[in-house]
C-alpha cells in the first residue's frame, strides 16, 4: 500500500460459514496491497493448525522496525474505522462503539510469541500463491519455507468480525525467497 493511501470499509458481508466481514478498498475500489520494504524471515514453514491438509495455511515472519509502524499505524486508522462503521451500520458489531471498544477487541496481526518475539501473522493459499526466486524469476517448488527470508506482497483483504473479537486479514499474494545466511551458534 502507497504512503498516504486512504483504506475505506466496504459494506457488511457475510460468507458461506456465516462469518461477518468488511472488505478493505484502496481509492481504487480493490483490495490495498503492502509489499514488505526489506527481506523477511520465515518463522516456520506455514501450516494449519491440526490440519496437514489444509490449502489455506498461516504463515509468519519476523517484522523489521518499518513492518511493525506500518501495520500499528494501518491498526489504529482501522479502529478509528471501524468505531465510525459501527454507528453507520450496527449489525458490524451489533452495537454501536466507540474507538477505546473497538481497540479492546482487535486481534492484531503483530503478535507476540511466548519466548519474547514479534511476528506478523498472515494467511497463505498454496493454490493461489506465487513464489520467485531472488532474481525475480518464476519459482515452481519452494520447498520448506522455514528460515528463509522472503519479500512479501499482500492484500490487506477484509477485517473479520467474530463476537467479540474482530482483525485484520492479510493474504499473501506473492514470495520472492532467498535462503538465509547461516549463523555462527558461537
Amino acid at each position: 500500500m502507497a504512503e498516504g493511501q486512504r483504506t475505506q470499509l466496504g459494506d457488511l458481508l457475510t460468507n458461506a460459514k456465516g462469518g461477518k466481514f468488511l472488505p478493505l478498498r484502496g481509492p481504487d475500489g480493490a483490495a490495498p496491497c503492502w509489499r514488505s520494504p526489506d527481506w523477511l524471515k520465515i518463522i516456520w514453514h506455514p501450516a494449519a493448525f491440526g490440519d496437514q491438509e489444509a490449502r489455506r495455511v498461516n504463515v509468519c515472519f519476523e517484522p523489521d522496525a518499518p513492518t511493525v509502524e506500518f501495520f500499528e499505524g494501518l491498526e489504529h486508522e482501522l479502529v478509528n474505522l471501524l468505531a465510525a462503521k459501527s454507528a453507520q451500520e450496527p449489525k458490524a458489531f451489533g452495537k454501536t462503539l466507540a474507538a477505546s471498544d473497538v481497540q479492546a477487541r482487535v486481534q492484531s496481526c503483530l503478535k507476540a510469541s511466548q519466548r519474547g518475539g514479534s511476528f506478523l501473522k498472515a494467511k497463505l493459499n498454496w493454490d493461489r500463491v506465487r513464489f520467485w526466486d531472488a532474481d525475480g524469476q518464476p519459482l515452481e517448488s519452494p520447498g520448506d519455507l522455514a528460515g528463509r527470508l522472503a519479500k512479501v506482497r499482500v492484500e490487506l483483504r477484509q477485517v473479520w468480525l467474530m463476537s467479540p473479537q474482530c482483525g485484520l486479514l492479510l493474504e499473501v499474494t506473492d514470495l520472492q525467497l532467498r535462503e538465509a545466511a547461516p549463523e555462527c551458534p558461537f
